[in-house]
């Protein structure tokens, strides 16, 4: 997820608001949640069982669009789907017996997310009624795929590849069933 920011501190969630005028006049436009855990075609169960979730915010206010990853969510509240005055967030870390983040971030009282981790990235051109997520929800536990030739993509972890449009940034190897993050070549 090299293009996310992370929100690993206090100072880090207070950047991100600050970054688009504390979320003034915006509005959540999408929402993609995603239990990590599904059942194979074979019908065997993958236990990894756990809710992350992608928002698309749009904003009258520069950056104008920000996309939020919520990843291990603990808690979800979902509201009026009217527009925020504001929205405020916190950021604690716990050290004993082992370090867990809590980040808890609330939309006036219209949505509040608790989870463990938290990205994001600007998408400034993101307005409009046409303004979509893509179909996967990244993660932080992707593994590189690399462009083998022309739509191929190939799994770091399996060395399998399959067809893909290269615009999709995430895909689901067809192999091993791992999510990828495209590698493009700078």
């Amino acid at each position: 997820m090299r293009s996310y920011y992370s929100i690993a501190s206090q100072e880090d969630m207070d950047r991100l608001l600050a970054s688009i005028a504390g979320f003034h006049d915006s509005m959540t436009k999408e929402i993609h949640l995603m239990n990590r855990g599904y059942v194979r075609p074979d019908k065997s169960m993958i236990m990894t069982h756990r809710f992350d979730a992608q928002f698309l915010i749009q904003s009258q206010w520069e950056p104008f669009a920000v996309e939020l990853l919520f990843m291990g969510i603990k808690e979800l509240h979902l509201g009026n789907p009217g527009e925020y005055w504001g929205a405020s967030g916190s950021v604690e870390v716990t050290t004993a017996p082992v370090e867990m983040k809590r980040i808890k971030m609330a939309f006036d009282s219209e949505l509040t997310i608790v989870c463990e981790s938290l990205s994001y990235r600007v998408r400034k051109d993101w307005l409009g009624n046409k303004s979509f997520l893509k179909f996967e929800v990244p993660s932080a536990d992707t593994v590189p795929a690399h462009i083998f030739e022309d739509r191929w993509r190939q799994c770091s972890s399996c060395r399998d590849c399959w067809e893909e449009d290269l615009s999709e940034e995430f895909s689901y190897c067809e192999n091993c069933g791992q999510l990828t993050e495209l590698q493009k070549q700078d």
